[in-house]
């Protein structure tokens, strides 16, 4: 088979994002009570992997779409900055944080090109499916890592390397159907998610063995604290980030995690 193509990620996802983002943030439902991590899974108040706050903090959110995180954030007494490439994602962000209440500051940058726009230096910053479409996520880490406060939080939630495998039809010993698996062919090479629209290429996301995060954030010097892979939510129960397709996981999401989270620390 040949190798999958690679592609800019900057040069396709702005008119992707600016294109989708009405209707991805009428049919997502992306609660701002809770911090989510990613689609059809638990968020904070059940996994509970971020550091009690205080009023006055900074955090800044790469990739924030309509911003529920860096609203819910706020709510809290923090200083929050958000950034996304998208002007028709900020123009959503920007309402609902009116509608809540809270001052955020919003950038729209790539994120290859915020740290040259960034006032820092940051207690938390935070990315939500995000960075599976960044260039080259090794180097926006070590970016992060140098503007991150000694003691505070990178904490990033992307696609799990077996998300981005084949959904195939499984059989036994006797060659009968038992229920679908997951075939991945490289786990170290997993195959983008290349997104088509009338045959055309218009974004790609990315995904990386774990191994892969674990080194580039180590080699930013941070440490590793936290990691997760969470399945989906029982059903019948809400989760802070779902839309109707996702719900219609048909079990998947309970074989196999969606979503990986990493927490790492500066070190004081």
């Amino acid at each position: 088979m040949p190798a999958t193509p690679r592609y800019t990620m900057v040069d396709l996802q702005q008119r992707y994002w600016d294109g989708l983002a009405d209707r991805y943030q009428r049919q997502m439902r992306i609660a701002d009570d809770d911090f989510h991590y990613g689609p059809q899974i638990p968020g904070e108040r059940e996994l509970r992997l971020l550091p009690a706050f205080r009023p006055g903090q900074r955090a800044l959110e790469l990739g924030c779409g309509g911003a529920q995180n860096s609203i819910w954030l706020a709510r809290q007494g923090l200083v929050c900055t958000a950034v996304d490439l998208s002007a028709a994602q900020l123009r959503h962000a920007r309402t609902r944080a009116r509608a809540a209440g809270v001052k955020i500051r919003f950038l729209r940058v790539p994120l290859e090109q915020v740290a040259r726009r960034l006032r820092g230096p940051f207690d938390l910053i935070h990315s939500s499916h995000a960075l599976e479409f960044v260039d080259d996520p090794a180097r926006l880490i070590g970016q992060m890592a140098a503007r991150l406060t000694p003691g505070g939080l990178l904490v990033i939630s992307t696609v799990h390397p077996l998300y981005n495998g084949e959904w195939v039809e499984g059989v036994d010993a006797e060659g009968r159907p038992d229920g679908m698996g997951v075939f991945l062919r490289d786990y170290f090479a997993p195959p983008d998610d290349i997104r088509l629209r009338g045959g055309r290429v218009v974004a790609v996301s990315r995904a990386y063995p774990v191994a892969a995060w674990f080194g580039w954030l180590r080699g930013a010097a941070l440490e590793v604290i936290g990691l997760a892979e969470p399945p989906a939510v029982a059903e019948g129960v809400a989760p802070p980030y779902t839309s109707r397709a996702w719900a219609r996981h048909g079990g998947q999401l309970h074989a196999i995690p969606g979503t990986l989270i990493l927490v790492a620390r500066r070190p004081n």
